[in-house]
């Protein structure tokens, strides 16, 4: 079984969040142990956990948890160096305590559990962000920048410079928790985005194969994948996932350039019967 078979099974039998994106490295970094992240991340959270007195107050446990993350673990942003793979890989944002906002937030929610807090990913445009249940309402942390809570007027000028068309009322929209998949899809995508752009396509390939397995009904992942395939002159490959996208895509906006793609791609497989 393949490392990308193993993550799919595990996918399929709804292994933990912190488990199945600790496997996402293993393609790149034969080194990468995921056992290890997973024990390492309770290991902080019981320690956490030790320190909480039992009355302790939301507000003390993230105190507590704020200085521990932060002061006493060392995570922070990766702002030099962004766009290197390692801060999407969990196994190395341990070992530099440093990643970009979906990786520290991860951490941080898996973390948290340690001082009972309802911490949940937000999905939010362009910046990944955590959610503390409070009440009837929640506060909203940005992991990235050094655990800052973001008022309603904060959030709504973020939202504003990424999206300038939404409509200040679909705020909530973007601040739903995000379910395990979509966060995943998102660890995921930040990957195929870097090695597209390297044009590392053995590795973009091995990242679209897990995006897949965790968005089948993504059209848009079918036919970037078939683009993949095509660089690795993989025509029948290729031309499979261009069907799939057709099937999926009712009126696709591309349909003429598709068409166009899935015949050259055909008819090169039929050149290596």
């Amino acid at each position: 079984m393949t490392e990308a078979e193993q993550f799919e099974a595990m996918l399929a039998g709804g292994a933990p969040l912190l488990e199945l994106a600790a496997q996402l490295p293993r393609y790149a970094d034969p080194a990468c142990d995921p056992t290890a992240v997973v024990v390492q991340v309770k290991e902080w959270r019981r320690q956490l956990g030790e320190r909480l007195a039992a009355d302790a107050s939301v507000a003390n446990r993230l105190r507590l948890l704020n200085h521990f993350f932060f002061t006493e673990l060392g995570f922070r942003g990766a702002a030099d160096d962004y766009d290197d793979p390692q801060n999407s890989y969990l196994h190395r944002v341990i070992a530099r305590r440093r990643g970009i906002p979906i990786t520290l937030s991860l951490l941080y929610v898996e973390i948290g559990k340690g001082a009972g807090l309802r911490l949940q990913g937000v999905s939010f445009p362009a910046h990944f962000l955590v959610s503390l249940r409070l009440g009837e309402g929640s506060l909203f942390i940005d992991v990235f920048g050094g655990g800052a809570t973001l008022s309603a007027g904060d959030l709504r000028e973020r939202l504003r410079q990424v999206v300038p068309t939404a409509p200040q009322a679909a705020l909530a929209t973007y601040l739903a928790p995000a379910e395990d998949r979509e966060i995943l899809a998102r660890m995921l995508r930040n990957l195929k985005r870097l090695h597209f752009e390297a044009q590392q396509w053995p590795a973009a390939l091995e990242v679209m194969n897990r995006l897949v397995a965790v968005q089948p009904q993504q059209p848009a992942e079918r036919r970037d994948r078939a683009t993949v395939y095509e660089h690795l002159e993989c025509p029948r490959a290729a031309a499979a996932d261009l069907v799939a996208y057709l099937s999926l895509v009712a009126t696709p906006p591309d349909l003429a350039e598709v068409r166009e793609r899935l015949a050259r791609m055909q008819q090169a497989a039929a050149r290596l019967n």
